[in-house]
């Protein structure tokens, strides 16, 4: 999905639904979440299911929206923070050195507000439903909420080096320095912030390892996991 493409779609979404005065003040539907080590084609499956799951909309009900490079944009301008923020909220650890000052010199509010708020953002998109949240613990943050679906992607460092090797123009040991590095990174904002193991099996409904599966049969399994819970319905 081409991003200024999904950031105009998030901005469409967040405008229908997400303002003070709208009018939509109950879920829509089903949200998902989706966790995946780098490699693993996570924003290509996002964007399977949102074109999917667009199928079973009835004529009011907004498209499904995929929430991944554009959260936190969307985050800070719904709390009007300076879009220059976005730089202290990698999905990773962040350094405290940058922090400390920041918040010392007034410069911008402390990294855990920003996260807080975040995560905040990230359960009233999926109160509101028809949502695809991408990586930052979206299936911590949003634990307890009904109808979500918690999918986490994983395979072997090898299969992932391709496909980060063909979409960056890595060599092959780029692309396993490049997913070892952001795996490392994810692996520590979530016990950072939610005190909890990114890969613990527990936290998810579905963990699919790409290896043996194609993006469009991943959806497969994700799409006839909702039609067991009754969460889809062919609009009338």
């Amino acid at each position: 999905m081409e991003t200024h493409a999904s950031i105009e779609k998030a901005k469409a979404y967040i405008d229908a639904n997400f303002r003070p005065n709208s009018a939509r003040r109950v879920a829509l539907g089903p949200f998902l979440t989706l966790s995946r080590e780098s490699g693993s084609g996570g924003s290509a499956l996002a964007d399977e299911l949102s074109r999917r799951l667009d199928r079973f909309l009835s004529v009011e009900q907004p498209h499904w929206t995929v929430f991944d490079r554009n959260l936190v944009e969307k985050m800070l301008e719904h709390y009007k923070l300076a879009a220059s923020l976005s730089r202290f909220l990698p999905e990773d650890k962040i350094s405290e050195i940058d922090s400390s000052v920041g918040e010392i010199l007034g410069l911008h509010p402390s990294i855990w507000t920003l996260v807080h708020q975040t995560n905040s953002t990230m359960r009233r998109l999926a109160g509101m439903g028809n949502v695809i949240l991408v990586g930052r613990g979206a299936n911590f943050a949003t634990a307890g909420l009904g109808h979500g679906l918690h999918l986490r992607l994983i395979g072997s460092p090898f299969r992932r080096a391709q496909r980060t090797s063909q979409l960056h123009g890595l060599s092959h040991e780029q692309a396993l320095a490049h997913n070892r590095k952001t795996d490392t990174a994810r692996r520590d904002y979530v016990p950072s912030y939610f005190d909890a193991d990114i890969d613990d099996p527990a936290s998810y409904d579905l963990v699919i390892n790409l290896d043996r599966f194609t993006i469009e049969s991943a959806a497969d399994l994700a799409m006839a996991t909702l039609h067991s819970r009754g969460e889809l319905a062919v609009p009338a």
